[in-house]
């Protein structure tokens, strides 16, 4: 497909957090919460469908194997294996989660090893896409391993936040992406428990008599994720704009770092009661350096990457390794992104270094590979307005993946 991104004004709502939606599903679905919050929506993304579909074949316990297709949604599978495992399920049934693409090869040593001392085995078969789970988990003191990944940390506390008796989670390692740490513990305080957070160790109380009201149709902010990438977008198009609405200025979203990076960049934007816009930069000087700690926003580094290219004579990022391992390499595919489009690009373990890329000496032919991944395609997007011409890229329905509602507008815009 080709797409072009030149003197485009867009005004737009910025979708649900999937980090928000996922959390709520869960979390009302454990205290109670049925009917028509499980059914999808045409607003949904692939991810969220994934979490409904899951919580749907955990409320239908007539089969023998309970199949939880989690499609490619890693937080998906991450919170639904524990979630599981602390439903009231009969020992007899086994549980199966699918899942399609990278997801069977993406890290769970950690929670198995968490797992194991209480007699959980977890077991992929790479053939058939699948993984089966065997036994059972209890209130308890849970040690894990936080360094690979915070929705381990999140999915015990959402399972063991449902027991009548307390339990204790000890992180060992440190803990990547705290802030979704937070989220989680924001969700499970919405519905009326609240977590301890001592260091690194989370007290989950016993679950208390929360009465019906508890259990709300569910309000989901802004996504923080899919409005940097929007942000940046605005500051890239020549001769145009993006405004994103619908966003919480006081969210605990960690992803909303992007206003930082933006400061960082020299990129100026407007705020206006939950409204952000940003426009143009192209005109602007560009900053001399551009460094940043990327560690607890992974999923925005690919938009930060693209956009420091063209806005600093270097940016320096670091704390990427996890990149490695999402949908795609999307440190890999960060590099060979940029480097298509002239840049200098030097990728170390756990840093990226990108040189400012002159427009001037942008090749006419773009042909850039989404990697099937729906950051990356939008990062592509990202590539062509700020090179101003027009980008060939194999995929971009991926993009449903989190954002369905940006794939249709940018359609709508290239025909």
């Amino acid at each position: 497909m080709r797409i072009s991104c030149k003197e485009l004004d867009l005004e737009i709502k910025a979708p649900p957090s999937k980090s928000v939606f996922h959390r709520e599903l869960i979390v009302n679905f454990m205290l109670g919460g049925r009917g028509a919050i499980l059914q999808d929506s045409e607003e949904d993304n692939d991810d969220i469908r994934a979490t409904k579909a899951c919580l749907r074949a955990l409320d239908d316990l007539d089969h023998d194997v309970i199949v939880l297709d989690c499609n490619e949604s890693g937080s998906t599978l991450r919170f639904m294996i524990p979630f599981a495992l602390a439903m009231n399920i009969p020992p007899e049934k086994r549980l199966v989660f699918k899942t399609r693409g990278r997801l069977i090869e993406r890290p769970l040593k950690e929670l198995a090893d968490c797992l194991e001392p209480y007699g959980v085995k977890i077991v992929k078969d790479r053939e058939r896409n699948e993984i089966e789970v065997t036994g059972r988990i209890t209130p308890g003191t849970y040690s894990i391993d936080g360094s690979v990944s915070s929705q381990y940390i999140s999915g015990l506390l959402m399972a063991l936040a449902g027991f009548d008796a307390p339990s204790t989670i000890e992180v060992k390692g440190g803990i990547a992406s705290v802030h979704y740490i937070e989220l989680t513990i924001a969700a499970l305080a919405g519905y009326g428990i609240n977590i301890v957070r001592e260091g690194d160790t989370f007290k989950v109380p016993a679950i208390g008599n929360l009465a019906a009201d508890d259990i709300v149709r569910l309000v989901v902010e802004g996504d923080w994720s899919n409005a940097a990438f929007l942000l940046c977008l605005g500051s890239l198009i020549q001769a145009g704009s993006v405004k994103v609405s619908g966003l919480r200025l006081d969210s605990v979203q960690g992803d909303m770092a992007i206003l930082k990076f933006l400061e960082m960049a020299g990129i100026p934007y407007e705020t206006d009661n939950g409204t952000v816009t940003t426009r143009d930069s192209s005109l602007l000087d560009v900053v001399d350096k551009i460094e940043l700690d990327c560690t607890d926003i992974p999923d925005i580094v690919p938009y930060m990457a693209v956009t420091g290219a063209f806005r600093a004579k270097k940016t320096i990022l670091h704390g990427i390794r996890r990149l490695r391992i999402k949908e795609s390499d999307r440190a890999k595919a960060i590099t060979e992104m940029l480097s298509v489009l002239g840049g200098n690009v030097t990728l170390e373990d756990d840093d990226i270094t990108i040189e400012y890329i002159d427009k001037r000496e942008i090749p006419e032919e773009i042909v850039l590979t989404s990697s099937g991944d729906h950051r990356m395609a939008m990062a592509a997007v990202l590539c062509s307005a700020a090179s101003g011409k027009p980008v060939e890229i194999d995929d971009v329905n991926c993009l449903d993946k989190s954002f369905p509602e940006f794939r249709k507008v940018l359609l709508k815009e290239m025909t």
